[in-house]
């Protein structure tokens, strides 16, 4: 429970990197901004006053060194997303490309025997842990497909209803490198500049192509984060 409000924390001080720590401290649940602190420092190293919320806490495998400025060739843009219902699988590793592959067909061969067509819906991805303050082994990730309303969870996968809300979304067509570029610039040069902060729902990646369709060797997919409005 710790981990997972100071992990909140830390998401919401590399959004907005001019909110305060003790409020963020005090809407995470912490009694006063010294407890905040305390624990910041215990399980990071660093006080959180001395984090410049542009280096990573945690260094993933596999990512390299951090780039300021990613290049990101699509412009960010605000969508409303309606609601949708979403029969979800959850894949351990996270991000690791066979396991996801063996992760969808396993939940479209469910879907199948249960006789839903899913040929054309649409496939979703939710990271539910910022990469960059979890270490890689804890890591929370589910990969979705939209299902009707008559699909009640059953066997290997749940179900999960979102929405409405709007978010900030950029497009990508690309290695998974330019996946990690997306939520880089998100979080380092939108989300400061902007009146939003990121409302408390997983990052998701919305697939371009259908499930019958979904490759693995690119990613064409749309990057995006739910919004709320500071008050």
């Amino acid at each position: 429970m710790q981990r997972a409000r100071l992990e909140r924390a830390a998401y919401l001080m590399k959004a907005k990197p001019s909110r305060s720590l003790t409020s963020i401290a005090l809407e995470m649940g912490f009694a006063t901004s010294q407890e905040f602190s305390r624990t910041f420092r215990r399980n990071y190293g660093i006080a959180p006053s001395h984090w410049d919320r542009r280096s990573r806490l945690a260094a993933p495998e596999g990512r390299g060194e951090h780039r300021s400025s990613p290049p990101i060739a699509a412009e960010a843009r605000l969508v409303n997303r309606n609601r949708v219902r979403l029969a979800y699988t959850r894949i351990r590793p996270a991000f690791h490309v066979p396991a996801l592959a063996a992760g969808l067909e396993r939940l479209l061969q469910s879907l199948d025997e249960r006789g839903v067509r899913w040929e054309e819906a649409q496939v979703v991805g939710m990271s539910w842990d910022n990469y960059e303050t979890t270490p890689m082994d804890r890591l929370h990730y589910d990969l979705c497909v939209e299902v009707p309303e008559t699909v009640e969870a059953a066997g290997p996968f749940g179900i999960r209803e979102l929405g409405p809300f709007q978010a900030v979304e950029v497009d990508c067509d690309g290695p998974l490198q330019s996946i990690a570029d997306a939520w880089d610039y998100l979080y380092e040069t939108w989300f400061p500049q902007s009146d939003f902060e990121p409302a408390d729902l997983p990052s998701m990646k919305w697939f371009a192509r259908h499930a019958a369709e979904v490759r693995w060797d690119t990613w064409q997919v749309a990057c995006s984060i739910a919004l709320k409005r500071r008050a």
